[in-house]
């Protein structure tokens, strides 16, 4: 009789990787049902539960929810010591502060946001997130020299004046954010909605299932790295080599392959930006400010005062200013996740993302689609994978409206919109030819 009851029940197996031994619970949403228990050593509880609907499975202060929608079916649950925060992002509603709607952990919190009338920055509730990088002074070989205070590049955290090593004057360090705080990952997973012009995005220190990636965690040798780096500043020219010192003034005006051999010369692992991290960024961004007009919550960046070479912000402007600062004004600079000018400026080249004669094409690790064999970024996208229905229209130089969205990215589709409405930034293409990805504006574009 036992078996005939388990057979018309319904089994649900739980394991965990960081509660082995610890109590469960697993309660219905709707109705006073629990089943209580103890993981085993292997991480391992199971029950059979009698009616279907919403359950919570409670583990010390941790929770996850599982829709048990049948009878005699076998589901499967994971609970760990891990965040999951998550966004909807709306490709149908126009307003940039409505299209995104908090899920999972992000429920209840308090978006950050710039403070233009004190000058300040407004954490909300995420100035202790997992994910935020701290600066650093990065030896040519991937080692960490020096951590810098967030509120003063010019020093380190224990107060010492490190002025020399940030202008270049000393050795050969690149000021840069590590991204990989206490050993936690960055993983993220998108899932787009049926028309693909909108999705439902989850970050997390952990790898949840397996469509959770942190594509930018892969190193040049195709191995899952515990840090990735990115730089603080625009790029700096310094004996033929591309270097983010303070300080000084941008290179400009140079060939792509130019700036990557610049870039390259720096060492083993070194290169120019890459899409996969634009990416992760921009949906970091997109999490925290809980709006797709990133000008309108974090600064408008420099984005007036002409092209020439002149024109340009030195580096170093923003030392002082936190990880993150803005102006709704026109004439200074962005500073994002300890980042100078993110947006506005100058164009950043960005490998792994090119629109080859209308084709979108892209890759998100320096080796190949798995992360496993290191061939390089190409001009082209030859080997590159497909984003399929994604060749650029509307106007080329109006507001991008329509994002195309794929388990690996998202990508600009067509620009029809307004710099008040969808996505609020310009989009410039052309069809004809093979072009490498620029991001982030200049100090012109308006």
């Amino acid at each position: 009789k036992d078996e005939i009851d388990k057979v018309a029940k319904i089994k649900l197996i739980i394991t965990t990787d960081d509660f082995s031994g610890d109590a469960v619970t697993v309660s219905h949403n709707d109705i006073l049902y629990i089943k209580q228990g103890t993981f085993d050593e292997s991480g391992h509880f199971e029950c059979y539960l009698e009616h279907v609907g919403v359950y919570t499975i409670e583990c010390n202060d941790k929770s996850t929810t599982i829709e048990i929608d049948g009878v005699g079916k076998v589901f499967n649950a994971k609970i760990n010591d891990s965040v999951v925060y998550g966004f909807v992002v709306s490709g149908s509603e126009s307003s940039p502060s409505a299209n995104i709607t908090y899920i999972e952990e992000a429920v209840g919190m308090q978006p950050a946001k710039m403070n233009f009338t004190s000058g300040s920055f407004d954490w909300g509730d995420w100035g202790d997130a997992f994910f935020i990088p701290r600066p650093c002074l990065l030896n040519a070989n991937g080692t960490v020299f020096k951590y810098l205070n967030p509120n003063d590049y010019t020093k380190d955290v224990d107060g010492n004046d490190v002025s020399s090593y940030l202008t270049g004057a000393s050795g050969s360090y690149n000021a840069m954010m590590e991204w990989g705080k206490d050993h936690c990952q960055i993983w993220s997973k998108i899932v787009p909605d049926q028309a693909g012009t909108g999705a439902t995005v989850y970050i997390s220190d952990a790898q949840q299932d397996e469509d959770y990636h942190a594509w930018s965690f892969y190193g040049q040798d195709g191995e899952l790295k515990e840090h990735f780096y990115t730089p603080i500043y625009n790029g700096v020219n310094m004996s033929s080599k591309l270097r983010s010192v303070s300080g000084k003034s941008i290179l400009n005006n140079v060939a792509g392959t130019t700036e990557i051999q610049y870039a390259v010369a720096n060492g083993n692992g070194w290169y120019i930006e890459t899409y996969a991290d634009r990416v992760l960024i921009n949906l970091l961004l997109m999490l925290i400010g809980k709006s797709t007009n990133m000008q309108a919550t974090f600064g408008n960046g420099h984005y007036t005062g002409g092209s020439a070479a002149g024109n340009l912000l030195q580096t170093g402007t923003m030392n002082t200013r936190g990880l993150f600062w803005g102006t709704n004004g026109t004439g200074s600079g962005v500073k994002v996740f300890g980042m100078e000018n993110y947006w506005g400026n100058q164009w950043r080249r960005t490998a792994g993302l090119v629109n080859a004669n209308g084709t979108q094409k892209y890759k998100l690790t320096y080796g190949t689609e798995d992360g496993t064999t290191a061939n390089g970024y190409n001009t082209d996208g030859n080997g590159y994978k497909v984003a399929s229905d994604c060749t650029p229209g509307g106007t080329s130089g109006g507001y991008l409206n329509v994002m195309k969205w794929f388990a690996d990215g998202f990508f600009g589709k067509t620009a029809s919109g307004s710099e008040t409405t969808y996505w609020c930034d310009g989009m410039w293409f052309n069809n004809s030819q093979n072009d490498y990805a620029l991001f982030g504006g200049y100090c012109n574009v308006g």
